[in-house]
Parts: structure tokens; C-alpha cells; sequence
């Protein structure tokens, strides 16, 4: 069964079934452990099924089948809420299929109950998908985030740090960025699409754009995608200083941020002007502008994320 969600400016598509939690591929989060040997093998990504422990040089499995002992590495705290629960991990090792199989880079961490078996992989799947319009800044990533739902429909959905995520990626270079995740069927999960860094992680929910908790909700009877479009850079107009004068930041363009928070960095030039200054985390560069009108050219980043416009 395919479904199909629509959504303020995008389409929002579920697959899937229930509970699983992905790690991101970033360097945070880097553990230990020995061995060597893999568990399960499906083309270039190991799988591994057992207890995830927590020690003081990070996470680490034990394979229940092979007893071979992994160290994994993972992003942003996302094997933190499964640490003492059986769980299937899937990831690269270093040298692919035939080597370094006593590390383990995670792409995805699948919970399951003692006992019980998780259903193949792909039987049912959640899949995200951004499609972007232009050039995606370096560094940039999508990530999808999902989770168990908490018991009020109508309270606020789990933010960036409660949820598992898994980065998006665009290996044939087309603009959409996809992630498939393998999840148990007919059950509820939240679904958001974030936009974040590679060394940071998911750091802003791009969709839905609601934040409560059944807006964010589906159930997972069958194949499902949760899609959105997204521009890299926006066009977020001006900012007045004063009333009916001149004094504004102008032509605010925003890269990997809405225009919200963009429109909020440039209003702090005001009081500013000429000068460097922070705002939001953003650290502003002010530069004389060549512009016969005068005034100064700002550029503020945080990160991958980019505000520039023009203020007098």
C-alpha cells in the first residue's frame, strides 16, 4: 500500500513500519572495542544484533551469532537512548566487505525485543527525500528524523535532540537527496526532515513546518516517503531600522536557514553598523560597500549556514 501526505509547500509520503532509530555518520560520538569478523553482510554494509553497551571509550556490540565485538562509531548522541537494549546495527566497515570488521561506522540502529526476529530488510520502509533547486552548500547534509510518538496527539512533537536521525544522501548528483530505513509494519512514528552539517549534525527542522505531534505523526501500513523541497538559498527581502527612512539591512539572502532567523542576524546591524558583531550564533563581518549608495556589506555564518545583505 502506497500513501501519500500533503503538506504546506511539499508532499509528505510514508513507507513503513515502526521503531527504528538511525545514527547519523559523523565523527561525535567515537567508541571502542576489539574483535574481528562479520555478523551479516548486504553488499558494501555489515549488520550486527545484539546488547549495545556504553563503557568509558564509547559503544561497542557483541554480535550474538558470531561474537565478534565492534567498535562503532556514530553521530550526535543518536545510539545514547538504546544503550542496554537489544538491537540490530547496520554500517560500514573501513575497508569494506573485507576488512577492519572490528570497527563500525553506524548508518542505522534498528531496536528489537528479545526474542524477536526484525522483519527483512525493505519489507517495509520509510523513506525521506529532499529535492533541491539549486547547488547545495559543502558541508550541508538532510537528515531524516523519526521516533516513537508520545501519548498526546495534539502536544508538541520530540525535538532535533529526542529523535533518531539518518543522513540524506544524492549519489547519482540529481539534486534529491534519499534515505531508505527497513522498519516493523502497522505501528506510529514521527517523521521530520531536518538540515544540518556533517561535524554537527541535524540542527534545524525544514518539515514539517508544524511542530505538533500529529502533524509529524504517521501510521506505518506499507511503503511510505516523507518528501519536501527544499531552495538552499532564500531570498528574505529587507529590514527596516527606522520608520520611514533609509537605515535597513537590504536584500538579506539566506543560505541553509529560513528567512525568519536570517531577517532576526541582519536586524542586529542595527546599533552595529560598520562594525563586526554576533547574533544567534551567527558571527557578522561587516566590509565597505562599493555600491555608490554607500553603507556596508554584511556576511554572517555559523557553520555551513550563510546570511548576507547589504546595510546603511
Amino acid at each position: 500500500m502506497r500513501k501519500t501526505f500533503a503538506a504546506a509547500a511539499a508532499a509528505l509520503t510514508f513507507f513503513g513500519g515502526v521503531g527504528t532509530a538511525a545514527a547519523v555518520n559523523s565523527p561525535e560520538d567515537s567508541e571502542t572495542n576489539s574483535s574481528r569478523g562479520a555478523s551479516e553482510r548486504n553488499g558494501l554494509f555489515t549488520s550486527v544484533t545484539g546488547k549495545l553497551v556504553r563503557g568509558e571509550s564509547g559503544y561497542s556490540i557483541t554480535g550474538e551469532s558470531s561474537g565478534d565485538r565492534y567498535q562503532l562509531s556514530s553521530g550526535s548522541g543518536i545510539l545514547r537512548p538504546y544503550v542496554g537494549k537489544r538491537v540490530k546495527v547496520t554500517g560500514s566497515t573501513p575497508g569494506g566487505p573485507s576488512g577492519g570488521a572490528d570497527r563500525l561506522t553506524v548508518r542505522t540502529v534498528e531496536p528489537v525485543a528479545s526474542g524477536e526476529q526484525l522483519p527483512e530488510r525493505g519489507t517495509t520502509q520509510l523513506q525521506f527525500e529532499v529535492s533541491t533547486g539549486a547547488d547545495v552548500p559543502d558541508g550541508m547534509t538532510f537528515y531524516g528524523l523519526f521516533g516513537e510518538p508520545g501519548p498526546d496527539p495534539s502536544g508538541k512533537v520530540a525535538g532535533i535532540e529526542e529523535l533518531g536521525a539518518i543522513a540524506l544522501n544524492d549519489f547519482d548528483g540529481d539534486g534529491v537527496y534519499t534515505a531508505p530505513l527497513g522498519m516493523k509494519r502497522d505501528s506510529r512514528v514521527v517523521a521530520r526532515i531536518a538540515v544540518g552539517s556533517t561535524a554537527t549534525g541535524p540542527r534545524e527542522v525544514i518539515h514539517p513546518q508544524s511542530v505538533v505531534q500529529r502533524d509529524n505523526t504517521v501510521v506505518l501500513d506499507g511503503d511510505t516517503t516523507v518528501s519536501t523541497d527544499y531552495r538552499a538559498v532564500r531570498s528574505c527581502g529587507d529590514v527596516s531600522f527606522t520608520p520611514d527612512s533609509d537605515h535597513g539591512a537590504f536584500g538579506v539572502r539566506a543560505t541553509g536557514v529560513d528567512c525568519g532567523l536570517a531577517r532576526q542576524v541582519a536586524a542586529d546591524a542595527e546599533g552595529n553598523l560598520g562594525d563586526n558583531y554576533r547574533s544567534h550564533e551567527f558571527t557578522c563581518l561587516a566590509s565597505e560597500s562599493d555600491s555608490e549608495l554607500g553603507g556596508y556589506d554584511y556576511t554572517c555564518r555559523h557553520g555551513v549556514r550563510k546570511v548576507t545583505f547589504a546595510a546603511s
